[in-house]
């Protein structure tokens, strides 16, 4: 009796992060031409919802469950943090693989069933009815990440007076939305990952932060403006996407930028050195013009007059 090898590929936290993980999980699938059992352990299950190099997905309530033993664990917990200087995909490659070069391809995956497409479709004709853009007003964690309320604000404003489109706020429910504004819709915990994904894809832009729903938009082709601060976006930029599939990085006015990667690792956290802990001066130096700007570059706004 032949038996295939299987293997266990291990990333928790968090949603960006476990997305970040489809490229090693697809590389897998493809080393062994389809002719093997992956599993996954993870807290965001979903991420996997639909995919189809994946056996079965495990939580740490479920991992009791598991069908090992396996051929090979693959550990992708604090694979990245502690090579601070590469980017996530490559971090993950190196662990599974010993090599950034072994991934064929590093552009995420995230698989939509047609009920999320007709879903997403339908919300995009009877909710919105019309050209939309999506934006993510994170509010978690990471103090870097968390740019002030009236940032946002400004950045909104920007997209009203900049372009005629609606604007759709998403993200948790427990993050950031406005309602100024007929335009401003609130879509705060709407969608699972995989409606959002569609909705994002059928979206003239996407505009961010660092933060999982970028990771999210980057399964798309849909242009991309996001905002780094703490993280150096060439360290989470979405790889091997096609050419109209913009990327725009924003990054504060600080000379500090990207500090991530000088911390000695695991880095798991920052800690400014440069002011309060929970209130890093970077999350304060954008220059929202640059939204405009971006705006413009990507044809989706018109210059303002002299």
């Amino acid at each position: 009796m032949h038996l295939i090898p299987s293997f266990m590929v291990v990333r928790q936290l968090a949603l960006g992060d476990v997305l970040l993980a489809t490229p090693i999980v697809r590389q897998l699938f493809q080393d062994h031409g389809g002719q093997c059992a992956i599993d996954v352990l993870t807290m965001k299950p979903e991420i996997f919802d639909n995919s189809p190099y994946v056996r079965r997905v495990y939580t740490p309530q479920t991992f009791s469950e598991a069908k090992g033993p396996y051929t090979r664990v693959i550990n992708l917990d604090l694979a990245y943090e502690n090579m601070p200087h590469a980017h996530v995909v490559d971090a993950y490659a190196m662990t599974s693989h010993g090599a950034a070069d072994k991934i064929e391809s590093k552009r995420l995956d995230l698989f939509s069933s047609e009920a999320d497409r007709q879903q997403a479709a339908r919300l995009q004709t009877q909710d919105i009815g019309g050209d939309f853009v999506v934006i993510h007003m994170r509010k978690d964690t990471w103090p870097s990440r968390n740019l002030p309320d009236a940032t946002w604000k400004k950045i909104l404003d920007i997209l009203l007076e900049s372009t005629e489109f609606k604007i759709l706020q998403v993200g948790s429910p427990h993050e950031i939305a406005f309602d100024y504004h007929p335009r401003l819709l609130n879509r705060l915990g709407a969608y699972s990952v995989q409606v959002l994904r569609e909705m994002i894809a059928g979206a003239r832009c996407y505009v961010g932060v660092d933060s999982g729903t970028l990771h999210i938009a980057a399964c798309t082709d849909t242009p991309i403006i996001a905002m780094f601060s703490s993280a150096h976006h060439r360290l989470r930029e979405p790889l091997e996407r096609p050419p109209q599939a913009r990327f725009i990085p924003i990054q504060p006015q600080v000379d500090c930028y990207g500090c991530q990667e000088h911390y000695p690792p695991p880095i798991t956290g920052v800690i400014c050195h440069r002011g309060d802990p929970y209130s890093p001066p970077c999350k304060d130096a954008f220059d929202v013009d640059n939204i405009r700007q971006s705006l413009i570059d990507l044809g989706l706004a018109m210059a303002l007059p002299q």
